[in-house]
């Protein structure tokens, strides 16, 4: 109906108006080739960029089937094809995407996200959580525009509610930053503390990034969830999600680490284990 409504303002600038019958049926006649001409375009352009990304395995909806760019970037997949891992030892990534593993953070730990540094208490703006995970591990992963943009829950448990960290959307510049930034020009983000079953309590941060004017948060706070239940997701573009784990919670998969080691990230998919209890 938005597109209908638009179309419609749009074709006053060449359709003037008029009260006779001829008129009205030429009105009509641009009308339609306006919306033909507008779907068509919008088929094009999602096919032409549609041509040049991987799908995420699962995607069940056809390209004719969007109506947006934003709805391509939000669609959902089978869940059936993202079989979650049976052992409660294994901790699931929650996303699709490419990871960093920090097997151990420290207090003056210095890490990169969206082109700034960040350590513990910059990135939660809080000194007693940030406490909590000195010493723990930390997920860093990154989504491309092409990538199944919803996250899920990496375990069992129980989610506290999702808190705003408050900051501006900035472009997915060069991955590492060797700085730290002020304050003004860290991304917004949003904090769930998750009292998992069996890797303590997780600090789940989603991040915006340039284009994702929203982060969705689709589950109920306090409400016990399964193990790779969705959580939420991001709309249009790119974006980033941390997991921060207590100390001794998870050890990380070593593949992960080592190339995380060499500054290389790792592609994981939802579902799939980025470490044990």
């Amino acid at each position: 109906m938005r597109i209908a409504s638009g179309l419609s303002k749009r074709r006053l600038l060449f359709s003037p108006l008029s009260s006779s019958a001829r008129d009205s049926a030429e009105d009509e006649r641009q009308r339609r080739l306006a919306v033909f001409g507008f779907e068509f375009a919008r088929h094009v352009l999602l096919s032409r960029f549609v041509q040049f990304i991987e799908h995420p395995v699962g995607q069940a909806r056809r390209l004719e089937e969007f109506t947006s760019f934003n709805d391509f970037f939000t669609r959902e997949i089978d869940l059936a094809t993202r079989p979650i891992p049976p052992d409660h030892r294994v901790c699931i990534a929650p996303n699709d995407g490419r990871i960093l593993g920090h097997p151990v953070v420290d207090a003056n730990t210095t890490f990169g996200i969206k082109r700034h540094t960040f350590n513990l208490s910059r990135f939660l703006r809080d000194d007693t959580l940030a406490k909590q995970y000195v010493g723990g591990s930390m997920v860093i992963s990154r989504f491309y525009l092409q990538d199944y943009h919803y996250f899920h829950f990496p375990d069992s448990g129980t989610p506290g509610p999702a808190l705003p960290i408050q900051g501006k959307h900035y472009a997915l510049g060069p991955y590492w930053g060797r700085t730290p930034v002020p304050w003004f020009s860290e991304n917004y983000r949003m904090l769930t503390l998750f009292d998992s079953d069996h890797f303590g309590q997780i600090a789940m941060v989603e991040i915006g990034a340039f284009t994702v004017g929203s982060i969705q948060q689709r589950f109920n706070p306090g409400v016990r969830v399964a193990k790779g239940a969705r959580k939420g997701f991001f709309e249009l573009g790119g974006s980033t999600a941390v997991l921060l784990f207590q100390r001794g919670a998870i050890r990380l998969d070593e593949d992960l680490c080592a190339r995380t080691e060499e500054n290389i990230e790792t592609f994981v998919r939802f579902g799939e284990s980025i470490g044990k209890a």
